[in-house]
């Protein structure tokens, strides 16, 4: 029986590349635009290195019931890309050949010819946690890295909040109206807590 497409080992069932969808615009809550900051532009990348950057997101991202949707994956694609424009520029050149190995590890890891963007979830995240138990420890650096910048834009996504029952948002909008208001010449309060500069603020 020939194989089947959803077999990821397969050497003969081998899918067009899926779609790259470019993802929505990054907004940050809460900022103030009087503050002067602006956001970075994402990090350039190439169609192949987008596919594999979503492809080892989906294999990363918790499994279900935790929070995951195709726009999730894509709010996560750029905030990995942004993240990337605050690192040394070594790092910004070489997550890009990186993914792109990652991507390609079904086959030198001998499980097939296709890359791991072409897998589904499970197995995709059972190669990649295999990958993270291996004896080479450059192998294992790379998955930690790549697994830090996805697993901190997944936490960081308003649905995850929800389901972890965390709310940050108060907290950061309070800070925001204490800053407003020490610009404005009024007294910091004890209930502000801002800790040891307390006294020479107010």
């Amino acid at each position: 029986m020939p194989p089947t497409a959803h077999d990821p080992t397969s050497s003969l069932a081998i899918p067009p590349p899926p779609p790259v969808v470019e993802p929505p615009p990054l907004v940050v809550a809460g900022r103030e635009p009087g503050d002067g900051w602006q956001l970075a532009d994402p990090q350039p990348m190439g169609p192949a290195t987008r596919r594999a950057l979503q492809g080892i997101i989906r294999g990363l991202c918790p499994r279900p019931p935790a929070p995951w949707s195709e726009d999730l994956a894509q709010r996560i694609e750029l905030g990995v890309r942004v993240f990337l424009r605050y690192m040394p520029p070594v790092m910004g050149v070489g997550f890009g050949p990186m993914l792109l190995l990652l991507d390609w590890a079904p086959v030198w890891r001998l499980r097939g010819l296709q890359p791991l963007h072409r897998w589904e979830r499970e197995p995709a995240a059972q190669l990649l946690q295999a990958l993270s138990a291996s004896r080479l420890k450059p192998v294992r650096l790379m998955i930690m890295a790549v697994r830090a910048a996805v697993l901190s834009n997944y936490y960081d996504q308003p649905e995850v909040h929800e389901a972890m029952n965390y709310h940050p948002m108060p907290f950061l909008q309070d800070r925001a109206d204490l800053r407003r208001r020490l610009l404005e010449g009024q007294p910091a309060q004890a209930e502000d807590l801002i800790g040891p500069y307390a006294e020479v603020l107010r």
